[in-house]
C-alpha cells in the first residue's frame, strides 16, 4: 500500500475531498488505486503542502530582511558540539526525559548516613519506569527509583535542591525526594497519562496535562513540613475537546512585576492552531486566545507540541508546532498573537512525534529534536539552521538546554536507548 506522503495518493485524496468523481475515477484506473489506498487521513494534504512552502519563502523572506537587525541574537559561537556518552544502564530502555538540576545527594552511594551535599546532576526517565540521577561530572549512577509511579515517568520538574515533581503514565502527580526516594505528596486526578508539568517561576503553582482531555492546576504545601504533611490543593480544573499538549506559565501583563499577581496558563491542545490564555484567580477563566495560523486556512492543521519562555526575560513564547512533515518553530511576545518568527526547522516528524524545543542559554536560538535522530539549532536572528548534532539513531524523545558551572551544556536522549551530554569542550 503506498505511504501516506505518496504523491499520486496526495493527488487522489485532493480529487476526492474536492468532488471531482470523474477525474479521480481515471486517476485511480490509470495508476491502479483502490479506495483503500486513500486514507482519510489530512495531516498531509496538497493544499498544506503548498501553505508549507508559502510559509516558508515568506520566512526566507524575513530572514533576509532581519539577519542584520538582530546582531545580539545570532548564533553565540562555540555551542555544545562536544559528545560524551553515558555508561549504558541494564536493562536497556528507550530514553522519555532528561533534566539537569543541583540536587542535594547523598557523599557517598551505598550509604547515606555519610551526609549529603549539593552538585549537579543528571536525570532521566525511561520506559522500564525508572528514575535515574547521575552525577554530571563523574556520570555516577547515584540512584535509581522505580517504587514512584506503576508505570514510566513521561515528565519531570525539580522544584528545590530536594524536591522533585514527577508525572507518569499512571496519571499520578508525585512529590518526592530525590536523595532517598521518599514520596511527600501524591494525587491522581487524571484517569490517562500526565504527559506534562508546568511550575510557576514562585513555585507556587503547578499545572498538569494529561491525556484524558484535563488540565489541573494546585498549589503545594511547603515541602519543609515533615514527610507526609504536605499535599497538592487544587485550584481548578479545565477540560477540552482534544489531548492537551502543551502548558506554559506566561507573566506578560501591565502586572508582571507584582509578584502577588498570579501569573497566567498558557495551553494548546491538539487539532487547535491557538493557544489559550488563562487567569488562576479566583478561578480558571479564558481570558485571551490566539490563532498560530492567522489566516485560518481551513487545510492547514497543527498545534503547538512545546511551549517555552524565552530564558532572559520570559516576556517571549517559543512555540514547536506539529506540522508535517517538518516542524516549525515560532516565537510571539508572551500576550500578543503577533507571529514575529515563524521557522522551518528541517526536522522530520509525523502524527506519532512529540516535538519538543529548547532555548540556548543566551536567547540566541533554539534546539529541536527530530525522528532522524538529529539535533538542529535553529538561529534566532534569521529563521535558519546553522547547527546539526548527529549521534542518535532514530527517535529523539528528550532534549534540555541550559548552563552548568557557568558552561552550556545539551542533554538528549532517545529511542535508541542512549544519553548524550554535549558540551562546548571535549572532556
Amino acid at each position: 500500500m503506498p505511504s501516506r506522503d505518496n504523491i499520486h495518493v496526495i493527488v487522489a485524496r485532493y480529487l476526492r475531498d474536492n468532488g471531482f468523481e470523474q477525474t479521480l475515477q481515471a486517476f485511480k484506473e490509470e495508476l491502479g488505486l483502490e479506495d483503500d489506498m486513500i486514507p482519510s487521513d489530512h495531516s498531509m494534504t496538497l493544499e498544506s503542502i503548498i501553505e508549507q512552502k508559502r510559509l516558508y519563502d515568506l520566512a526566507q523572506g524575513i530572514a533576509d530582511l532581519t539577519v542584520t537587525e538582530d546582531p545580539e541574537n545570532e548564533w553565540q559561537v562555540p555551542f555544545p558540539s562536544c559528545m560524551t556518552l553515558l555508561p549504558k544502564q541494564t536493562p536497556e530502555s528507550n530514553i522519555l526525559f532528561v533534566t539537569v538540576a543541583t540536587l542535594s545527594m547523598p557523599n557517598v552511594t551505598d550509604d547515606d548516613s555519610m551526609g549529603v551535599s549539593s552538585r549537579p546532576c543528571i536525570l532521566v526517565t525511561s520506559a522500564d519506569r525508572s528514575l535515574k540521577i547521575f552525577d554530571f561530572y563523574t556520570f555516577d549512577l547515584l540512584k535509581s527509583w522505580t517504587h514512584l509511579h506503576s508505570s514510566p515517568i513521561l515528565t519531570v520538574h525539580v522544584l528545590n535542591e530536594s524536591t522533585l515533581i514527577t508525572g507518569g503514565m499512571d496519571g499520578r502527580l508525585v512529590a518526592s525526594v530525590p536523595a532517598t526516594g521518599g514520596m511527600l505528596a501524591q494525587v491522581k486526578d487524571h484517569m490517562k497519562y500526565l504527559v506534562r508539568i508546568a511550575c510557576s517561576r514562585d513555585t507556587k503553582y503547578i499545572a498538569t496535562a494529561g491525556y484524558d482531555k484535563k488540565v489541573h492546576v494546585y498549589t503545594l504545601n511547603t515541602i519543609e513540613l515533615p514527610i507526609g504533611e504536605s499535599s497538592f490543593t487544587k485550584v481548578g480544573s479545565l477540560s477540552f475537546p482534544t489531548n492537551p499538549e502543551a502548558i506554559s506559565f506566561s507573566y506578560h501583563d501591565e502586572d508582571s512585576g507584582d509578584e502577588t499577581v498570579p501569573p497566567k496558563l498558557i495551553v494548546s491542545r491538539r487539532d487547535s492552531t491557538f493557544l489559550y490564555y488563562y487567569k488562576l484567580y479566583p478561578s480558571l477563566i479564558e481570558v485571551a486566545r490566539h490563532n498560530l495560523n492567522p489566516e485560518s486556512n481551513s487545510w492547514v492543521s497543527f498545534c503547538a507540541m512545546d511551549i517555552i519562555l524565552d530564558p532572559n526575560e520570559s516576556k517571549y513564547v517559543g512555540v514547536a508546532t506539529s506540522t508535517i512533515p517538518h516542524m516549525r518553530f515560532m516565537m510571539l511576545k508572551s500576550g500578543d498573537d503577533t507571529i514575529l518568527k515563524n521557522a522551518f526547522t528541517k526536522a522530520p516528524q509525523d502524527a506519532y512525534s512529540s516535538g519538543r524545543i529548547c532555548w540556548r542559554p543566551q536567547g540566541t536560538g533554539i534546539w529541536c529534536n527530530g525522528d532522524d535522530g538529529i539535533i538542529r539549532g535553529i538561529e534566532l536572528s534569521t529563521g535558519n539552521v546553522v547547527a546539526e548534532l548527529k549521534h542518535h539513531d532514530g527517535r529523539v524523545k528528550a532534549i534540555y538546554s541550559g548552563v552548568v558551572d557557568g558552561k552550556e551544556v545539551l542533554v538528549t536522549g532517545g529511542f535508541d536507548k542512549t544519553i548524550a551530554v554535549w558540551e562546548v569542550d571535549k572532556r
